[in-house]
């Protein structure tokens, strides 16, 4: 396709998607970073990781480190980071090259010579205004959390202003950061926790179950996957129970 053919938008694209490559760096190369920019972002990125997420806290309302992979995957070099300019783009071309992601972290997780269930990959949207945060990291999660899901993938949305509660405590706020960010890796068991949601709408509470499930079952134990389909059948028949009521 050349580019007097090229679908509006896709240069840009293409532009974001190349310096995500370029960028492309492990948690523990940082240092050498050139760019003074990136390399400032991707320390306080990591110093925030290093000192909130890889550690636990009186706050969370459970034992362990805040994410309880954060630091195995930093110490396995399974812990990727990536950055493109935000600044000044546009909100349909940000989804646009966000919804590229999933193919990008597929293509890494094939490449790297040992395979690891910690893979995950930071990506860094550089420019961000603070008063957008809540569009371009908040909207954008709920925008790209259901196909991301599809894809097997999970997409973890941080800001300095993130409302987002934790997972067992109402009080605490896992999600934010120093810099704003988004975090891919695989789907794990313990997704089961941040999913089907009761502020979330039913359909998306059925997808999330089914994405569950199709990457999961192979790996669930028999008592847990059979909770988890009468969890789906139940939600799937609210749904029902309520298309009906409004007719």
């Amino acid at each position: 396709m050349n580019d007097k053919t090229k679908p509006p938008g896709e240069e840009s694209v293409s532009l974001a998607l190349a310096q995500i490559e370029r960028s492309l760096r492990g948690s523990t190369d940082i240092d050498a970073i050139a760019d003074p920019t990136l390399r400032a972002t991707y320390v306080k990125g990591l110093g925030w990781m290093q000192r909130f997420i890889m550690r636990p806290h009186a706050d969370l309302g459970r034992k362990g480190a805040v994410c309880p992979f954060a630091k195995p995957a930093h110490e396995e070099r399974a812990l990727l980071f990536c950055a493109f300019d935000a600044a000044d783009m546009s909100f349909d071309i940000y989804i646009d090259t966000l919804m590229r992601m999933p193919r990008v972290f597929d293509q890494l997780a094939t490449q790297r010579a040992e395979s690891s269930d910690l893979l995950s990959l930071a990506i860094f949207p550089i420019g961000l205004n603070a008063d957008t945060y809540y569009k371009f990291i908040d909207c954008a999660h709920a925008i790209l959390k259901p196909f991301y899901m599809e894809c097997g993938l999970m997409l973890g949305e941080f800001h300095p202003a993130s409302t987002v509660a934790g997972a067992h405590s109402p009080t605490f706020r896992p999600m934010r950061a120093d810099v704003p960010l988004f975090v891919i890796r695989a789907m794990a068991l313990h997704d089961a926790l941040f999913i089907d949601g009761e502020s979330t709408s039913l359909g998306m509470r059925v997808h999330e179950l089914e994405c569950y499930l199709r990457w999961n079952a192979h790996r669930l134990a028999t008592s847990e996957a059979q909770h988890i389909e009468a969890r789906l059948a139940q939600r799937k028949a609210q749904l029902s129970d309520d298309s009906v009521a409004t007719v």
